[in-house]
């Protein structure tokens, strides 16, 4: 398997950005940050890992992570920490930057969607929603009726858009820029329907039926009536099974302002294993919800038994902080984790690590475009893959970059 690299790397940052973005990579993203890394492959006995493979091929540009990844057409938006570009996959030079200077309310970008208009959706850090129509950006907050500025993903039903929040949940039907056309959904109003106000995904199933993942389980919503679920159902797989392979490095940063209440983190032991936090989930073409937690592994909810079978280390995952899952057009399932890159095609994890490649261990963001180039995100840059559709293997990319690596904004 061979690797294009693409790194973003912001050579300084003013001391508060630096502060701000240390408190959210440790709480939200980075469950080792800090951590050093054994270089050697590790060994399970259904996981399959890589060697060592080939040179990179990088640029930098004033970015600590790619948290998202969104295809249309030749066009890849990746949403960063400090803003978005929107990257031509056919001309490395043909790029634009997007941030706080020119359109953004906040640099940090958690999500992008595409409406039903071909619009285009970014959910932000602190700044609330981002609409860009016609290269004019509109941007909407609390006082529009969003329920919080933090957002953390969004997903349409033809012309309905539900927003996650940190707040609870938003559901828009009609204008946006109209206060009527919201309606909020938060543990509260919803007499503990919704599980957990900290909502971080959504996916839409079967029947207009709403999955949200929060920090305190899951939840399903067919327009009437709240159903849930939490680790003592089955969500996560057991301390018993992960406590040997989580490890959490402690930081000096011990919570996040929000709403102006500190959520403080719990005691280091906790820290490292919330069964319950949901942080990433895909529905997938057999209408298997695949759930990622922090610390307790990747679960896979059959909504007709209402079962989960969850994967761990032991079963041949990298890590045990599954921070993004997406799936390919063959079906296979790919999996980002704290420890790198798997693929799963139902019975064994192919895992490939920074040790193989990969820009970074910590994989963010998973994306697939129309030529079949699989686009992953980390916490140094962007890995851009090309997978042969009849083997399912992954191949090599020649590199036809210019001369100058430096994107600058």
């Amino acid at each position: 398997m061979f690797f294009q690299f693409i790194y973003f790397q912001k050579e300084s940052l003013n001391k508060l950005s630096l502060i701000l973005w240390c408190i959210f990579l440790f709480i939200i993203l980075v469950p080792d940050i800090g951590r050093t890394f054994d270089k050697k492959l590790a060994k399970n006995s259904k996981g399959k890992n890589y060697p060592h493979i080939l040179k990179s091929d990088n640029f930098s540009l004033n970015a600590r992570n790619v948290k998202v990844l969104k295809s249309q057409g030749n066009t890849l938006w990746m949403g960063t920490s400090m803003g978005i570009i929107k990257y031509d996959t056919t001309s490395v030079d043909n790029y634009t930057v997007y941030d706080n200077r020119n359109s953004l309310l906040s640099n940090g970008i958690f999500s992008i969607s595409i409406g039903p208009k071909n619009q285009l959706w970014f959910g932000t850090y602190g700044g609330g929603l981002s609409l860009l129509v016609d290269k004019e950006w509109i941007n909407i907050n609390t006082p529009q009726g969003l329920n919080d500025s933090f957002v953390y993903d969004l997903k349409f039903i033809q012309k309905t858009m539900w927003i996650a929040t940190w707040s609870g949940v938003n559901r828009v039907q009609g204008d946006p820029l109209i206060r009527d056309s919201w309606s909020s959904f938060t543990t509260e109003n919803t007499n503990g329907g919704l599980i957990d106000n900290w909502v971080y995904a959504i996916e839409i199933g079967k029947n207009n039926n709403i999955w949200f993942g929060t920090e305190g389980g899951l939840s399903l919503f067919n327009g009437k009536q709240w159903k849930n679920w939490n680790h003592k159902n089955g969500l996560g797989a057991s301390h018993q099974i992960v406590m040997q392979d989580n490890q959490l490095v402690t930081d000096s940063f011990k919570g996040s302002h929000h709403n102006n209440q500190i959520a403080s983190l719990p005691n280091t032991k906790n820290t490292s294993f919330r069964p319950n936090y949901i942080v990433s989930m895909h529905l997938d073409k057999l209408n298997r919800l695949w759930i990622g937690t922090w610390g307790a592994g990747l679960s896979m909810f059959n909504s007709e038994t209402e079962e989960f079978r969850n994967y761990t280390v032991k079963d041949g995952l990298p890590g045990n902080y599954i921070l993004a899952i997406n799936e390919a057009p063959d079906g296979n399932l790919w999996v980002g984790s704290n420890k790198g890159l798997s693929k799963f095609d139902g019975i064994t994890f192919s895992n490939y690590s920074k040790t193989n490649g990969l820009v970074s261990d910590y994989v963010f963001s998973i994306e697939f475009d129309n030529d079949n180039f699989l686009w992953i995100g980390g916490h140094h840059g962007m890995t851009k893959l090309k997978i042969d559709i009849q083997s399912g293997t992954l191949s090599r990319l020649d590199s036809k970059r210019s001369n100058n690596n430096n994107l600058k904004n």
